[in-house]
């Protein structure tokens, strides 16, 4: 697995930290997982970020395993553990692979595209270490847009948004194993906010990225004419799909 620390640089840390409270995504996901692994006491957060699902997990009284390779997304989920007293969380700080975890109750991996896109090393490795559940997210349709992109792209660099890969790929190759996962399909809201334009702005020259000036114009003009009004800020409103696959060990 590549070094997701490299991508999730202190700034898009704090971006994604200021979209989670907007996000409607583990109050969907965490009551499902639960509900289906309500004997587990283990679980292993495989690509934790900033806690996204591991807080909740852990305020369930479950005892949290948190693997990230990112040191900005590793210390917000520090600062936010603490800031809830809890003291049933595990901090990894590496990339999958690189650290001896051991066995847990249950392993999740969610939208970590590097550990999936229709690969079978990371499953089987998940499998073998999972001693109840596995619970595999990812997103739904090749054609899906992000950060507005499909519109962006023939804007700025006169090319369409390129199609990716889905959670097909990843369900086929559990299917080639003989993992016959069940699939659930989920749709939220993950909001961004932003104090400003110029925060906005920064924002998308980050994620496109962008080192230049060059087009500040055409995405002030763009973002302007997209971003809502939120009490003294803006928000870029998202709506999202994903699919869950997930399967019981025998």
């Amino acid at each position: 697995m590549k070094r997701e620390g490299c991508f999730w640089n202190d700034r898009k840390a704090e971006w994604y930290r200021k979209g989670l409270r907007c996000s409607e995504f583990p109050g969907k996901v965490v009551p499902f997982i639960l509900a289906r692994t309500g004997d587990a006491v283990t679980y292993l957060d495989v690509g934790a970020g900033c806690g996204t699902l591991t807080i909740p997990i852990a305020e369930a009284g479950k005892v949290v395993t948190a693997l990230d390779p990112s040191p900005s997304m590793m210390r917000i989920l520090m600062e936010e553990v603490e800031k809830r007293g809890l003291s049933n969380v595990r901090y990894v700080e590496a990339p999958w692979g690189e650290v001896d975890l051991g066995p847990h109750d249950v392993i999740i991996c969610a939208n970590v595209p590097e550990l999936l896109k229709g690969s079978t090393g990371f499953i089987r490795e998940a499998n073998m270490l999972a001693r109840k559940a596995v619970f595999l997210i990812e997103g739904v349709g090749p054609d899906a847009d992000r950060f507005y992109y499909k519109d962006l792209y023939p804007l700025l660099f006169g090319k369409p948004y390129p199609r990716r890969t889905d959670y097909i790929a990843t369900y086929n190759a559990l299917h080639s194993m003989g993992i016959y996962a069940n699939v659930e399909i989920i749709d939220y809201n993950f909001d961004q906010p932003f104090d400003d334009i110029e925060e906005a702005i920064d924002f998308w020259k980050e994620y496109i990225p962008l080192e230049t000036d060059d087009h500040d114009r055409t995405l002030r003009k763009f973002l302007l004419e997209r971003l809502e009004r939120d009490g003294k800020g803006l928000i870029a409103r998202f709506s999202k799909r994903s699919a869950i696959m997930w399967w019981r060990k025998a």
